[in-house]
């Protein structure tokens, strides 16, 4: 009788601990890439991919590929990738997480887009280009960048009179996360909405592993599709992380939150000068003053410069004079 009730004393806390399980924040870099960009998780990347291209015939298997690209001289600036892979037939994926808007954004990353293009070159006069392959740049932002935003934005090379497409090789898709009007995950219509749903709901911070299972579950979703979800979700399970992972995670989770604080205090600094001022030279010297703001308050608070420029896109030597 002891032992029966020894047990289901421990049995109830078991349970208690598994109903509670807390998620990584996907949008700090480190949680990003440890989702999406490690061997253990390539199911999770070529899952998204596959939601979000539905390419004919899906995407089985990916190598992740060298996500630094340098200059071809020194006087050039080089690329830091997040994610970049190929799948089986050759094809390049550049995956991308970006936390605050930089000038240029779109420029950047056609500039990115094309550096894999470039990297596909080969020595020699025998070399014709026809080894070029597919090249998708996706582009997760955390902000939206128009005046019009859209969740998601498809960009080719067409015609510019019919439309047709002139070439496939170069394809960019910009996901404005911000666009996502989802209040419950039933409200979602495409498969690739849904898993952009539940990683905004675990940037929130509001349930458990558990309870975005059950939302999953209560969905009409393939059951594939359904698996790869609940995988994402066993991927971002805090508890599960090993001391250096988690000492990591906690590291950068502290920044990003300490960047987002300073973005907040900037737009609100911003907004105010700009109906102060009200034209629109204004507001541009008012974006372009709240950069630097964000970005000396990321100074002072430690962070590296690399980090700094990447969030805020401002030069190296900006950054220095700060």
């Amino acid at each position: 009788m002891k032992k029966n009730a020894e047990r289901e004393k421990n049995e109830t806390k078991l349970r208690s601990n598994v109903t509670h399980r807390r998620v990584i924040n996907p949008f700090v870099d480190w949680s990003f890439k440890y989702l999406f960009g490690t061997e253990e998780s390539k199911p999770n990347l070529m899952g998204f991919l596959n939601l979000l291209l539905m390419p004919d015939v899906p995407i089985v298997k990916i190598n992740y590929l060298n996500n630094e690209v340098k200059p071809v001289s020194q006087d050039l600036k080089g690329c830091a990738f997040d994610i970049i892979c190929e799948d089986e037939h050759g094809d390049k994926y550049l995956i991308e997480m970006q936390n605050a808007l930089v000038d240029n954004i779109k420029e950047r990353i056609l500039f990115y887009t094309c550096r894999i293009i470039d990297r596909m070159a080969r020595r020699g006069a025998e070399w014709d280009y026809k080894d070029i392959k597919r090249v998708y740049s996706i582009c997760l932002m955390n902000f939206t960048c128009e005046e019009q935003p859209k969740l998601r934005r498809d960009v080719q090379l067409c015609d510019v009179d019919d439309m047709t497409t002139f070439s496939d090789k170069l394809n960019i898709i910009f996901l404005q996360l911000p666009c996502l009007k989802a209040e419950n995950i039933n409200e979602c219509c495409l498969y690739y909405e849904y898993l952009l749903y539940l990683l905004q709901e675990m940037k929130r911070d509001m349930k458990t592993i558990e309870e975005l299972k059950a939302e999953v579950a209560s969905t009409q979703l393939p059951q594939p599709t359904k698996e790869l979800f609940y995988k994402v979700l066993e991927t971002a399970d805090i508890a599960s992380l090993s001391e250096r992972d988690r000492l990591r995670y906690e590291s950068d989770l502290k920044n990003y939150m300490d960047t987002m604080g300073c973005i907040r205090y900037a737009e609100k600094r911003g907004k105010e000068e700009g109906r102060e001022e009200g034209r629109a030279e204004g507001r541009e010297e008012g974006r372009k003053q709240q950069q630097l703001e964000i970005a000396r308050s990321m100074k002072e608070g430690g962070m590296p410069a690399e980090m700094i420029a990447k969030y805020t896109g401002l030069s190296g030597q900006d950054i220095e004079q700060l």
